[in-house]
């Protein structure tokens, strides 16, 4: 532990809706949960946050620690996926809610290395809570590199929909290599995702021109007659008079090559992924606003939630390690964030090592999904008797498979008992694998009579 450092374990405030009918945060502005992440996410009320910043484990098959003697110093992880670390529950859930996401994933099981699937089921469950929490206005940024990203972007439209993709923004950097068998590895990929009525602020980000891009501008705008005064008279023109006539700057596009990888010795902890705040503040700038919430669910070193308090946004991360909150501390205390930064200094951070509770589903709230009949005219006195909480994409799923389409809804029933009613029909009559044999009307009997 830094030295002197000190914390104090919160609990999460009980809020129930905001004058616009979405649930209010149930996470304390500060707050840094020491957790498995996906327990946390569970936690948190539904539609409460703005922007998410997610820099996961690439799936390097490595394991990464902080230097001896840097401030990061006990900071390291596992990136490390096994098929034996994936559990059940979370297929469970992914067959139940997203089947297409579930046929996606049983198709990468039998393609490339098995941690390919361990990573990806790993993400999915977790982009599942990350959809959930989203604000109708909110956006997600997936920080990757070429090893998943062409995996991740396909699960990411299964999560939040083909429309719901902006961008896969590409940041360059260099540095040393000594690679010889193919050319040096120098991008990560940022995959821009965000719901319906998103908002995205182009002003915000403008990269200033330089003398030689004004210059070029005058001149064109000049022989197209928009600017009378001839170039010369232009190029004299102070910054400010051509930032008025042509704007603040250049709108990036999505190749960033302006951010270099971690120069400032300053921003320095010594956590052996740590990013860089300017692409943070990018990234925070361009799809939120002061005093939106802010969320990293893989908070690391905390560059996120440092950048999101310098730029006046409310902010939580979470991180399996203790570290994680003495470096956002350390960070924002003794101003590694930014030496001339004196309005983080003094306000507390808050520390959690358990989950929090949900405050937006009301007391004895219990899930409820749909208990399905599914018959297909080639199996006849056959039915699949399956779970879903939506039985129209369940269904759709079946149909993509059929050239046929003859998939069909024979019933289904809404219920908080849906696992032990599909438990017992599959006890009830003969069975094999997911589908039953017997009578429909004897099937809908039973389901209609279970009292759980």
């Amino acid at each position: 532990m830094l030295k002197g450092l000190q914390y104090r374990e919160t609990t999460s405030r009980t809020e129930s809706r905001g004058i616009d009918g979405m649930a209010e945060c149930n996470i304390q502005n500060r707050t840094i949960f020491c957790h498995d992440n996906l327990d946390v996410l569970q936690g948190i009320n539904s539609e409460c946050i703005d922007l998410i910043y997610l820099d996961p484990p690439f799936n390097k098959n490595k394991k990464f620690a902080a230097p001896i003697g840097s401030i990061a110093e006990g900071a390291g992880f596992k990136d490390i996926f096994r098929e034996e670390d994936v559990k059940s529950e979370w297929l469970t859930t992914i067959r139940e809610d997203h089947p297409e996401l579930y046929r996606y994933l049983s198709g990468i099981m039998g393609v490339g290395k098995k941690y390919n699937f361990a990573c990806l089921a790993y993400m999915a469950i977790r982009l599942i809570e990350c959809h959930r929490l989203l604000k109708p206005a909110g956006s997600i940024y997936l920080h990757c590199d070429p090893t998943m990203s062409h995996y991740l972007k396909t699960a990411m439209d299964c999560v939040f929909g083909e429309e719901g993709f902006r961008n896969e923004i590409v940041w360059c950097y260099t540095g040393p290599s000594n690679v010889r068998n193919h050319f040096p590895r120098k991008h990560d990929v940022l995959l821009f995702y965000a719901n319906r009525n998103f908002s995205f602020n182009r002003d915000a980000v403008r990269i200033p021109y330089n003398e030689e891009t004004i210059a070029r501008r005058g001149r064109i705008e000049g022989s197209q007659g928009i600017i009378s005064e001839s170039a010369e008279t232009l190029q004299k023109r102070s910054r400010e008079t051509v930032t008025r006539l042509f704007g603040a700057g250049k709108v990036p596009e999505d190749w960033w090559t302006d951010i270099p990888i971690l120069t400032n010795q300053s921003e320095r902890t010594g956590y052996p992924t740590q990013k860089p705040l300017d692409l943070m503040k990018r990234i925070i700038n361009s799809s939120s606003n002061e005093g939106d919430m802010v969320l990293d669910p893989f908070c690391g070193c905390a560059t996120t939630c440092v950048a999101a308090e310098m730029l006046d946004r409310r902010w939580m991360g979470i991180d399996v390690s203790f570290k994680a909150y003495e470096l956002v501390k350390h960070r924002l205390e003794t101003g590694v964030a930014d030496p001339h930064d004196t309005v983080s200094h003094g306000k507390e951070i808050h520390m959690r090592t358990s989950p929090p509770t949900r405050t937006d589903l009301g007391a004895g709230y219990r899930e409820q999904k749909f208990v399905y009949v599914m018959s297909n005219p080639r199996y006849p006195g056959e039915y699949k008797v399956g779970i879903a909480s939506n039985w129209q994409s369940r269904l759709n799923a079946y149909q993509t498979s059929d050239s046929d389409r003859g998939y069909r809804i024979e019933y289904k029933l809404e219920t908080p008992y849906f696992r032990e009613l599909e438990k017992h029909i599959h006890d009830a009559f003969p069975n094999k694998h997911e589908w039953v044999e017997g009578d429909l009307e004897e099937i809908k009997k039973e389901i209609n009579n279970y009292r759980g």
